[in-house]
This record gives structure tokens, sequence and C-alpha cells, in this order.
């Protein structure tokens, strides 16, 4: 996968730490920076997406699609009406 490259300025005690935990890790910090970032826009979108659905949670009615059933009834009877005529 193409990679963009990066200046990142951090102060010397937090650079050392992170040398240290990539070594432990056996890892470069590169790459332990990389886990890092991906976790934390992991974590991000999580939130983001539980914040979306706990507010369509909050709005019953807005998230009523009872009035959808008879087309998606409509839909799966005629596509298993096709199916039939296919195999016949």
């Amino acid at each position: 996968m193409p990679t963009k490259a990066l200046t990142l300025r951090l102060p010397p005690e937090l650079y050392a730490s992170g040398q240290r935990m990539a070594q432990e890790r056996r890892m470069s910090l590169n790459a332990l920076l990389q886990e890092s970032l991906a976790a934390t826009v992991r974590a991000d979108q999580q939130r983001k997406l539980f914040a979306d659905f706990t507010q369509l949670g909050d709005d019953a009615d807005a998230c009523d699609v009872e009035y959808a059933f008879p087309a998606a009834a409509e839909v799966m009877l005629a596509d298993a009406s096709a199916q039939k005529e296919d195999a016949a």
C-alpha cells in the first residue's frame, strides 16, 4: 500500500518513551505510530457511529420503517416468482 511521508515534531521525553515502547514491542517507532493512529481513528469512527445510532434510537418515530414492509414483501415475492420461472 502506498504511504505518505510525514515530519512529526515530538518533545524529547515523548520521543524517548515511544522509542522504548517500540523496542519492547519489537517494532519500529514508525510502525508503533501507525498502529496508534489507526487505533485512534477506529475508536473515533466507533464513537461517531454509536452517537449516530443513539440519536436514531432517541427518536423512534423517525426510525419507523413499517410503512416499507408491503413494498419489501412485493419485491421479495417478485424475486421468488422470477427464480421459480428461471428454474422451470
